[in-house]
């Protein structure tokens, strides 16, 4: 995994990780309050995204309810033309449901992932900073 590349404390894979992320997309796919879109080519999954409701703190406003996309993944190489589909199609699934805002996580280093949201009009609101105790 290359984010555990990226960040070995934070992203660190659990020991039973291919049978626990099997059964946490089971879960995440199938829940009717989440926004999950799949983006295939010739039956090949090249791209998903999965957004959830994220509750915001009640000293900021920002207009409405927030949708956190914390699971977003495209092929390599593929952000500009996959990854601008599924965001597009979530921001328009987000907008008729009524959220505000969209939040998408990723590393700082996937610097592939990070131009391509700054090239989709995401402006870079937070950084997370991160050690072992």
């Amino acid at each position: 995994m290359r984010y555990e590349e990226f960040e070995p404390q934070f992203w660190r894979r659990a020991d039973d990780s291919r049978i626990t992320t099997i059964e946490w997309f089971t879960k995440l796919f199938s829940d009717v309050d989440m926004i999950s879109l799949v983006a295939t080519e010739e039956s090949v999954v090249v791209g998903f995204l999965i957004a959830r409701d994220a509750p915001v703190p009640p000293v900021y406003k920002p207009g409405g309810p927030t949708a956190l996309v914390d699971d977003v993944c495209v092929l390599e190489g593929r952000w500009m033309d996959v990854g601008k589909h599924v965001l597009l199609r979530a921001k328009e699934a987000l907008r008729a449901y009524g959220w505000a805002q969209i939040v998408v996580v990723g590393a700082h280093k996937d610097i592939e992932k990070m131009s391509f949201l700054e090239s989709a009009d995401l402006s870079l609101a937070s950084t997370w900073w991160t050690s072992a105790t």
